[in-house]
Formats: C-alpha cells, structure tokens, sequence
C-alpha cells in the first residue's frame, strides 16, 4: 500500500513538472515569436522606407539627367545660331538642375546605431551607404557646380559657347548608373519588388494626404480664431478710447 502511494506521489510530481515546463516553453515560444515577428516588421519597415528614398532620388537624378542632355541640345543649337540666344534664354535657365529630394531618411540611416543589427544585412547597408554618398556626390560635382558655372552662360554667347556641359553629363550618367546598381542590388539582397514598393508609395501617399487634410483643418481653426482675437483686440481699443474721451 504504502509502495502504491509513493508511486502515485511520484507520478503526481511528475505531470505537475511536465505541466509547469511546458507552461514555461509555451511562455517564453510565444514571446520570442512575438519578439522575432516585431523585428522583422521593423526590419521589413526600414527597409522600405530606406529603397524607397533611394527610387525617389534615382527618379530626381534621372530628371536632371534628362534636362542636362536638353540644356546641351539647346546650347549646341544656339552657338551654331548666336541671334537665337536672346529667344532660348528661358529655356536654358529652366533646364538649371535643383536637387530637391530629402535627407530626413538618409539621417536617420547613417545616425541610428541600431541600423545594422534591425536590418541584419551588412551588405544591403554598405550598398545603401554607398548610394548615399553617390548621391552627395551627385550634388556637388553635378548640379551645385552645374549651377555655378552656368550662372554667366545664359546671356552671353561667348560664356555659352565656351561652357563645357558635355563634362557634366558625363559624371551625371557615370554617377547615375553607380547608384542605379546599388539600388538594383538592395532589390536582390532583400528581395524588394517594383510592387512592394509602389504599395509603400501608395500607402505613403494616403497618409500623406490625411495629414495635408488634417494640417489644413487645424490651420483653419487657428485662422479663425487668430481673426476672432484682432475682432477682440480692436473692439478693446476703441472701447478703451471711449473710456479715454470721457
């Protein structure tokens, strides 16, 4: 009897561990799946918003790219003509590159230590430094000196004639192409369709849309209110002229 009772105990004190094991497996399961699902949403939401700055910037680059080579054909037509430099000034000074495109992503990557271990993928984040500083490059070499060298062409012919825009749009075409494949490598390396990225830009552009509306409204709530209080405001000051005149 007593040899029964202590089987039973022992088979009681197993099933009770066998229980609290498996209640601290599933635990500590079911946070580090938790855990591991959160990464890769933020490892999946970094990703996107960095390749998409980068698309957004290769469409900028590939613009003022476009313009060069029509600045170039307008040049190369009006030194062959001088008396139509008068008629194509505007359309030489519109084709002027501005670089527009923002570095509140590119800040965010190169500052936040953290990047790397999110991310997990240290050659998707040397290529994306390297486009970063093609990028840079672009800005300088292309349209800020572009700008500066340009800026006596437009009304003088011999400043025109003499103005060397095939150099620029040889480092224009060399450094886009280098960014081109960095981007296109990021795509391979994370696996990051056109389609993944328009959805972002779709779902960007909504949020984006909201926050206008929303900004709009509360801009207009404060406008009234700011007419309400200069109504106040003069009302004051003639009430206190009246009290003045008494």
């Amino acid at each position: 009897m007593a040899k029964e009772s202590k089987e039973s105990s022992w088979k009681s004190f197993l099933l009770t561990l066998a229980a609290t094991t498996f209640s601290i497996v599933l635990t500590f399961g079911t946070t580090a799946v938790i855990d591991r699902k959160k990464q890769n949403a933020e490892k999946l939401e970094m990703v996107m918003m960095i390749m998409y700055d980068m698309r957004e910037s290769l469409k900028e680059v590939e613009q003022i790219d476009a313009d060069l080579k029509d600045f170039f054909e307008i040049q190369v037509d009006v030194v062959a003509h001088p008396d139509q430099l008068s008629h194509n000034y505007l359309a030489l000074a519109t084709k002027v590159p501005l670089a527009q495109y923002s570095t509140t992503t590119e800040t965010i990557f190169r500052s936040n230590i953290e990047t790397i271990q999110t991310i997990g993928n240290i050659l998707f984040v040397e290529a994306v430094s390297s486009f970063y500083d093609l990028r840079e490059q672009y800005k300088t070499l292309v349209v800020a000196d572009f700008q500066k060298q340009s800026d006596h062409a437009f009304g003088d012919y011999k400043e025109l004639r003499d103005f060397n825009t095939p150099s620029f749009l040889f480092i224009s075409e060399a450094l886009l192409r280098s960014m081109t494949i960095h981007f296109e490598n990021c795509k391979q390396l994370m696996k990051v369709s056109d389609e993944d990225l328009e959805v972002f830009n779709e779902q960007k552009e909504k949020l984006m849309e909201n926050s206008r509306a929303k900004i709009f409204e509360e801009t207009q709530e404060i406008s009234d209110d700011q007419q309400e209080r200069n109504a106040r405001l003069q009302q004051a000051r003639k009430d206190g002229e009246k009290e003045l005149n008494k």
